[in-house]
């Protein structure tokens, strides 16, 4: 039985080197990883737009929240605004984390079609990062203070070039 040995990824930027560096991590003692990007194309340094499995990504790999926003100027978000969704003028956030409170074995959202709301809007009542994003708010909080509920959930808003850069010097110092 044969087992793959060396791993050849053609491509750098944000998407070429978050695989490097968690195959880096995960089987740097199995595999033998290269990384092959292009000098003249380089990375395009545009905004990253993420969304909260990010956190889990950079934890695995052991990135420190605070030295990942120094290292790629990054912002929190609590969701993703649409504009002109659906219409000309509408405008649609769709906040992350939980909305409501799970009733026993019912979600919370069967629990609130089951009032039959007249505005559908209402449903984002129950958002505490909907909430927290419309009057600007925002503080690093896994869960409410003498409360069931969870905090906020949030992701990033980040430069992708420095990003690209953080994650290679990541992997080059698990020799990658």
């Amino acid at each position: 039985m044969s087992y793959i040995k060396n791993i050849v990824i053609v491509g750098g930027g944000t998407s070429g080197w978050m695989t490097a560096a968690m195959l880096a991590r995960l089987f740097k003692s199995t595999l033998n990883i290269t990384l092959i990007e292009s000098k003249e194309i380089g990375t395009i340094g545009v905004g990253e737009a993420t969304i909260p499995p990010l956190q889990i990504f950079n934890s695995v790999l052991g990135i420190n929240e605070s030295d990942f926003i120094k290292a790629t100027q990054a912002t929190f978000k609590l969701g993703i605004q649409f504009e002109n969704w659906g219409k000309q003028g509408d405008c649609y956030m769709h906040a992350f984390g939980n909305v409501g409170k799970d009733l026993g074995f019912t979600p919370f959202h069967h629990y609130w079609l089951s009032t039959s709301p007249t505005e559908t809007n209402s449903f984002w009542h129950y958002s505490l990062n909907f909430q927290a994003a419309k009057k600007q708010k925002f503080q690093v909080i896994g869960q409410l203070p003498n409360a069931p509920l969870a905090g906020l959930t949030h992701a990033y808003h980040f430069d992708a070039a420095l990003y690209a850069q953080l994650l290679r010097s990541y992997s080059e110092r698990q020799k990658c």
